[in-house]
């Protein structure tokens, strides 16, 4: 089994699906539900149909996770149906050409370490044997009610523990642990997500306005850390937006255009710095435009 068999098998089911719900929201389904029409499922995949052709494919030493493939829903609830509609395109990608770099980066940086822990070794046995004689110590002076000298013998724990600490991170043992473990997980994993009528966005507080692409109203983009590693973000609205009493974005969303037609369309990237705009360059907007209901 190839590499990018392997990656696909292991990491899950690529996703692109329907989200049976309205801009109104999820509330219980009083009046039942009915069967979505051949015609409304039509409308719905051919956006969704579009969409697949206008984020990008893989980059060389990529793969998707999972199979590229649209699921609609069957049926909607009565309650809901007058729309509009809100479903999505979610695309992940995942590197699989430098799996062998990164490893030999956390296995450096773990050889590293043990090096520096043995050299430390010697001084931490005994900062911990001082510990444990203080431990004992201060388990005497509990028997004989000594309160004082309990209080005393604590803070002799509490700074030789500190002085234990202080060896452990001698050489910035964490930090290059942790620059390690962001240098192997950086530029690794790659979201698109196209939402259709999606009704409100929220860029970050901190997001910069960008230069929107042919066919957006409006884009943003801001960086985020996700565990050690940090990511860049760009939120790309198509259709007609404005600032919401809330907060963020609310979509101008018409209640007489027919349910599943796309009227308002949000893109979301996350990706490492270095390709965001070529991702977004990638991406044809003036597509995902054209499937806006006029």
């Amino acid at each position: 089994m190839g590499v990018a068999k392997r990656v696909g098998a292991t990491i899950g089911a690529f996703t692109a699906l329907l989200v049976a719900t309205t801009a109104n929201g999820d509330g219980d389904c009083v009046k039942g539900y009915r069967d979505i029409t051949e015609a409304e499922r039509g409308t719905m995949n051919a956006v969704l149909e579009t969409a697949k052709k206008a984020i990008p494919a893989p980059p060389a030493g990529w793969v998707l996770r999972g199979d590229d493939s649209v699921s609609l829903a069957t049926t909607i609830c009565i309650d809901q149906e007058a729309g509009p509609w809100t479903y999505e395109l979610m695309r992940y990608y995942q590197r699989v050409d430098d799996q062998e770099a990164r490893n030999k980066i956390l296995e450096k940086a773990a050889t590293d370490l043990a090096a520096q822990m043995a050299a430390k070794q010697p001084r931490l046995d005994a900062l911990m044997a001082k510990i444990q004689a203080q431990s004992q110590e201060a388990a005497a002076a509990a028997q004989s009610g000594d309160y004082t000298r309990i209080e005393s013998i604590n803070k002799e724990m509490q700074k030789t523990s500190e002085e234990y600490q202080k060896v452990v991170e001698e050489g910035g043992t964490t930090a290059k642990m942790n620059a390690a473990a962001a240098e192997a997980s950086r530029d690794q994993e790659m979201s698109v997500v196209v939402r259709v009528n999606s009704g409100f966005e929220f860029p970050s507080p901190e997001a910069q306005r960008l230069p929107p692409p042919s066919g957006a109203q409006s884009a943003y983009r801001w960086s985020e850390k996700r565990g050690s590693v940090q990511e860049a973000h760009a939120l790309v609205l198509l259709g007609q937006w404005q600032p919401s009493s809330e907060g963020g974005l609310q979509a101008k969303l018409s209640p007489n255009a027919a349910a599943p037609a796309a009227q308002a369309i949000s893109v979301r990237v996350v990706t490492d710095e270095s390709r965001l705009s070529p991702t977004l360059d990638a991406t044809d907007f003036n597509a995902l435009a054209s499937t806006l209901v006029k």
